[in-house]
C-alpha cells in the first residue's frame, strides 16, 4: 500500500495508478482542507478512485475515527470533493462541539438559566414577581429535560381560574428566558435543536389589542372608587394612571424624582421627562405635561424616596429598600373598583383607551398619538419630524382633566 500527501490537482489524480497490491491512500494538503481532525482521502485501486473524509481525534485516551465516503472520480472532480468535504467537516466539528458540551452543561437549570438572563440583560422590578414564581416552580429542573407538559403544569391553576393573560404572562418568561439562553449563553448551545418547552400557544388565549373602555357614565363610579381606597399611595397611582394613560407598570410605576423637570419655553409648567430606553418606544423621548392635578398627587410623595416618586412598603430589594409598585400590586383594588361600577369588563389596560377615544370623541382635532408618545406611521414622522408637540399635550391634558372633573360632578375627585 501507497500512502502519500500532496494537493491534488485534477492532472495530477487523473495520472494516479495504483502501485500497491490492493489499494493506494492520498490526502490532499491544500490549505482549503485545513479543518481540524479531518482529512481529505483520495483511495486509488485497480478499478476505481475515491474521495472519503477521514476523522480521527483522541479523547481521554481513546482514539475515534470516522470514515465518509465522499464520491468518486471523475464524477467528483477534485474542486467538488474539497467542497464536499468541508461541508461534511464542519458538520462533523459542530456537532462534536456539541455532543462536548452538552456532556459538559447538561446539568444546567432553569434557574441558573434565569440567573445568565438577568446578569447579561436584567429582570425590571415589575417582571421580578414572575421571574420567581417560575424560580420557585421550575427553577430547579435540569433544562434538557423541561418538557411543555412541566411548564402547563406551571400555568394551568390561572387557567382554570379564568385568567388567560395571567397564564401566558407566566408561559412568556420562561419562552423569553430560553430564546435568550439558546442565542447568547455557550453553556445552552447543545439545547439549539430542542423545542422551546414554552413555545406552545395557551388554546383560546389572543393577545389581540382590548376593545374595552371606561363609558362616560362609568367614570364618576370609578374616580369613586379609586377616592375610596384606604391605601393613599394606590388610590393616587390610580389617579395618575387613568389622567396621565402612560404604561402604568413599566412607565408610571417607575416614575423618578430627576425626570420631573421644567421646561423653559413654557414658564411655570411641569414634565415627565423619560429618556431614551425608558419609555415603551425605545428609540424615542417622550415627554408628558403634568398639571396642576398630577403634580398636587406627585408632590405628596416628596420626602419618601430620594430615587423613585411612588415605592411600596411590601416591595423590598435584598437589602430592604422600598422598590416600586409591580402589577400585582393592584389585584384587590381593581376587584373592588369592578364591584363599585358593577362591571368585570374592564381591567388597568383599558384606562390608555378611554383617553384615546374620549379625546377624539371631543371632535376637536386632538390626536392622542402625540400625548401617548406613541411611534407615528410614514417616514415624515419618524424621521424627519423633531417636534415634541407641547402646546398640544398642554391643551389635551387639560381637556381631558375637565372632561373627568364634569363627569364627577359635583364630586372633588381632584383632592
Amino acid at each position: 500500500m501507497v500512502k502519500n500527501s500532496f494537493e491534488f490537482t485534477p492532472s495530477t489524480v487523473n495520472s494516479l495508478k495504483l502501485q500497491g497490491n490492493k489499494q493506494d491512500i492520498y490526502y490532499d494538503s491544500h490549505k482549503k482542507t485545513a479543518i481540524p481532525n479531518c482529512r481529505l482521502q483520495l483511495v486509488v485501486g485497480s478499478k476505481s478512485k475515491t474521495y472519503y473524509l477521514v476523522f480521527r481525534k483522541n479523547v481521554n485516551g481513546k482514539s475515534s475515527k470516522r470514515l465518509i465516503k465522499l464520491g468518486s472520480h471523475p464524477t467528483l472532480t477534485v474542486s467538488l470533493a474539497r467542497d464536499k468535504f468541508l461541508i461534511e467537516a464542519m458538520n462533523i466539528v459542530t456537532n462534536q462541539d456539541k455532543f462536548l458540551s452538552m456532556k459538559k452543561n447538561d446539568g444546567i437549570t432553569l434557574n441558573e438559566m434565569i440567573d445568565f438572563y438577568d446578569d447579561r440583560k436584567g429582570i425590571k422590578n415589575y417582571d421580578k414577581f414572575l421571574f420567581n414564581e417560575v424560580r420557585n416552580k421550575l427553577g430547579a429542573i435540569q433544562a434538557n429535560k423541561l418538557s411543555r407538559y412541566d411548564v402547563q403544569d406551571f400555568y394551568e391553576p390561572q387557567i382554570k381560574n379564568g385568567n388567560l393573560h395571567s397564564a401566558n404572562s407566566r408561559r412568556e418568561v420562561i419562552q423569553r428566558v430560553w430564546n435568550y439562553n439558546i442565542d447568547k449563553n455557550r453553556q445552552c448551545e447543545f439545547l439549539e435543536d430542542k423545542k422551546n418547552p414554552a413555545s406552545w400557544k395557551i388554546e383560546g388565549f389572543s393577545k389581540n389589542p382590548s376593545i374595552r373602555k371606561i363609558e362616560k357614565y362609568q367614570i364618576k363610579p370609578l374616580m369613586e372608587a379609586i377616592y375610596n381606597e384606604k391605601n393613599e399611595d394606590k388610590s393616587d397611582l390610580l389617579k395618575l394612571f387613568f389622567l396621565l394613560g402612560q404604561h402604568p407598570y413599566t412607565e408610571i410605576c417607575q416614575m423618578r424624582w430627576d425626570q420631573i423637570q421644567d421646561d423653559s419655553e413654557y414658564p411655570n409648567t411641569k414634565w415627565w421627562v423619560m429618556e431614551e430606553g425608558f419609555h415603551k418606544v425605545k428609540s424615542l423621548r417622550h415627554t408628558v405635561y403634568l398639571n396642576h392635578v398630577a403634580m398636587k398627587i406627585i408632590n405628596r410623595q416628596k420626602g419618601k424616596h430620594d430615587t423613585y416618586v411612588f415605592t411600596s412598603k411590601s416591595n423590598l430589594d435584598k437589602d430592604a429598600n422600598r422598590l416600586p409598585y409591580t402589577k400585582s400590586s393592584f389585584t384587590k383594588q381593581m376587584k373592588r373598583i369592578k364591584e363599585h361600577i358593577g362591571t368585570q369588563d374592564i381591567d388597568i389596560r383599558c384606562f390608555r383607551a378611554s383617553l384615546t377615544t374620549h379625546l377624539r370623541e371631543m371632535g376637536k382635532g386632538y390626536e392622542p398619538s402625540y400625548l401617548l408618545g406613541q411611534a407615528l406611521p410614514g417616514i415624515s414622522n419618524r424621521v424627519y419630524t423633531r417636534s415634541e408637540f407641547k402646546a398640544q399635550k398642554i391643551e389635551m391634558t387639560n381637556a381631558w382633566t375637565k372632561f373627568i372633573e364634569d363627569c364627577c360632578r359635583p364630586a372633588l375627585w381632584n383632592q
